[in-house]
């Protein structure tokens, strides 16, 4: 009677059991991470007896939960790249916006300024027309700088939400580390799975990654390390390590990402990847920080493009052009880890070289090196870096004096805060210089079929500029200048002299004369206004191959390609999260069918053990009952 009491006891412990299991997954169908639990079931030891081995019911070896190793490590690779890419295109979709707008986009407000410079140049002696085409000088350069400080406000936020998401990192990897330890005492207390802690840890594993990509070891005892970017630990056991953030060494606008461990402070910026964190670090790294340089490039263009062309026309007044536009030097920051005395001073020499990278100037103990900050090459330097032989590079004059320590270095910036300093200098509607300040003529007397161009401005600086000279022809084929010298002529070829450059065409007859004179009086010319509207569209970037405006069309387009990309990547990753997500819930995730169907069934077993036992009850009374008689 004993048996049968005992084994019905078995089934009925094991039954409720199992009842328990199924409503406490039911309990969690909504619990984010909880992985549904099944109870597995095995014999008890049988007891021999003559005729046989008699059963002793049930028992429960284990409640485990359903889970899948691959699947769970898919659907956190799919998930960490998802959330870089969607991080990556809501920051990019800003910088695309700011600039690609046709009404006060990059490329709309240059070309405003074209039209402007072409009003100018329409009408050369308005006072009205100069008096607009300032103010829409000035407006350019606002226009530019609200760009440059735009992305430097979506700078500061990137930099806050790293410093967020670097908080929420540590914060879950002091979860991870805690919950190991917990696990491992479960384990320890009853050498059974602690089900509800590892969710509440893969859980906590999901969140990180979700941030940035980890690789996940398991060691004994149910702990697991935690390692992020190449190879740094972040949870070892039940240690977390320390990460955090600080100003970088260079500029204390940026934001760094350090790991803190017995030796000090290790920057892993560079080696973090993927999850919402690596989405804003490949935002700054690619679009943001490029951007800031590739406006400064457009803002130091216009002011060379402009200015070179500015200085060789004549104002109102008849004076010689001054330089319109000023625009800063490049930036120099110097490490602030340097232990030398060295200081770097850095010119533009040669704005069509820029090529809108930042660079890194190092001292290795013999030598400077200069290496591109985006790609890690070196550029190769010429001269020796003195006030008489500076270093050049990309259009970068270098001079480098004081004593440097090794591994002294500084940050080269050479177009970085371009935009912030660009200025208009001529205040004066009467000082544009829309003039040109020669004039060449051929004399009305002339009786060839002569014809000579207007005349161009090679060099304004060259005190001869403006001197009268007269070209006369001394034979059909040969002419003096100012009645000396005999030079051979041939129809097309330009004549340079004085800084200036006449072409003569045609057969002029012996005898004509053309004359190159001063242009002071000639308030209607407009030649140089043309030629500055002209000059912003002559190739000046790329070796001299591509113009400003081409330069500002081309990066437009490039900043809505890389966002249309990064859009249609996020899209396509997300898909690929959602069936890993599906599939991990397919083996983990709670049916309520199913549980509902489990919970019948269990509950029909648990009535039918309760049965066993009563009817063991009532065959030990009628035993009682007999006895007593």
């Amino acid at each position: 009677m004993s048996d049968i009491l005992s084994t019905g006891l078995s089934g009925l412990l094991a039954f409720r059991r199992a009842l328990d299991t199924t409503s406490h997954n039911i309990a969690n169908v909504n619990t984010e991470g909880y992985s549904r639990q099944i109870v597995d079931f095995s014999t008890r030891n049988p007891t021999p007896e003559g005729s046989g081995w008699v059963g002793n019911g049930v028992q429960i070896d284990s409640i485990r939960r359903l889970y899948s190793d691959y699947l769970v490590t898919q659907a956190r690779g799919t998930g960490g790249n998802f959330e870089r890419l969607k991080s990556y295109a809501a920051q990019a979709e800003r910088v695309n916006n700011l600039f690609s707008d046709s009404e006060t986009g990059l490329a709309a407000t240059i070309q405003k300024f074209t039209n402007a410079v072409q009003a100018v140049a329409a009408s050369p002696t308005s006072i009205a027309a100069r008096q607009v085409f300032l103010g829409e000088a000035n407006a350019t350069v606002l226009q530019l700088q609200g760009f440059d400080n735009r992305l430097r406000d979506f700078a500061s936020e990137a930099n806050g939400n790293v410093v967020t998401e670097v908080n929420q990192i540590a914060a879950l990897a002091q979860g991870i580390a805690t919950l190991n330890k917990q696990i491992t005492q479960g384990l320890a207390n009853n050498n059974q799975q602690p089900n509800d802690l590892l969710d509440q840890r893969d859980r906590l594993l999901d969140q990180l990654s979700a941030k940035v990509n980890i690789s996940v070891v398991p060691q004994d005892a149910g702990v697991i390390n935690v390692f992020v970017g190449k190879g740094q630990s972040l949870v070892l056991g039940y240690t977390a390590a320390k990460l955090g953030t600080q100003p970088d060494s260079f500029d204390p606008s940026q934001t760094k990402i350090v790991l803190q461990n017995d030796l000090g402070s290790v920057d892993v910026t560079s080696s973090l990847n993927g999850g919402s964190l690596g989405g804003l670090l490949d935002f700054r790294k690619e679009i943001l920080d490029p951007a800031r340089s590739t406006l400064g490039r457009i803002s130091a263009g216009l002011a060379q493009t402009f200015n070179d062309q500015h200085v060789k026309g004549i104002d109102l007044r008849g004076a010689l052009g001054g330089q319109f536009f000023s625009v800063s030097d490049p930036t120099i920051l110097a490490n602030s880890g340097n232990s030398g005395s060295a200081g770097v001073a850095v010119t533009r020499t040669d704005t069509g070289a820029l090529t809108g990278a930042d660079y890194r100037l190092n001292y290795d103990g013999s030598s400077w090196l200069l290496v591109r900050s985006d790609t890690g090459a070196v550029v190769p330097l010429s001269g020796a870096g003195t006030v008489a032989s500076p270093f050049r590079a990309d259009g970068l004059s270098i001079v480098v004096s004081g004593a440097a320590a090794v591994g002294d270095r500084f940050a080269v910036l050479p177009t970085r805060e371009a935009t912030a300093s660009l200025t208009v200098r001529v205040l004066d509607p009467g000082s544009i210089a829309v003039a040109a300040p020669i004039r060449a003529s051929a004399v009305l007397t002339n009786t060839g079929t002569g014809s000579v161009t207007p005349g161009e401005v090679l060099d304004a600086a060259n005190p001869q500029l403006r001197s009268s000279v007269a070209i006369q022809f001394i034979s059909a084929n040969n002419f003096s200048i100012n009645g000396s010298g005999s030079f051979a002529y041939t129809a097309g070829a330009p004549i340079n002299l004085n800084g200036w450059r006449v072409t003569l065409s045609g057969q002029p007859a012996v005898g004509d004369r053309f004359d190159v004179v001063d242009n002071r009086t000639g308030t209607g010319d407009n030649r140089n206004g043309q030629a500055l509207a002209d000059a912003l569209k002559k190739p000046l970037f790329d070796a001299g191959t591509v113009s400003l405006t081409d330069s500002i069309a081309q990066y437009v387009s490039a900043i809505g390609v890389s966002t249309n990309q990064a859009q249609i990547n996020r899209d396509a990753q997300g898909v690929l999260n959602t069936e890993a997500l599906t599939q991990k819930s397919n083996v983990s995730g709670v049916n309520l069918d199913e549980e509902a169907a489990a919970l019948v069934r269990y509950q029909q077993a648990y009535q039918a053990a309760s049965e066993v036992i009563r009817i063991a009850n009532s065959l030990f009374d009628t035993l009682l009952n007999a006895v007593r008689r």
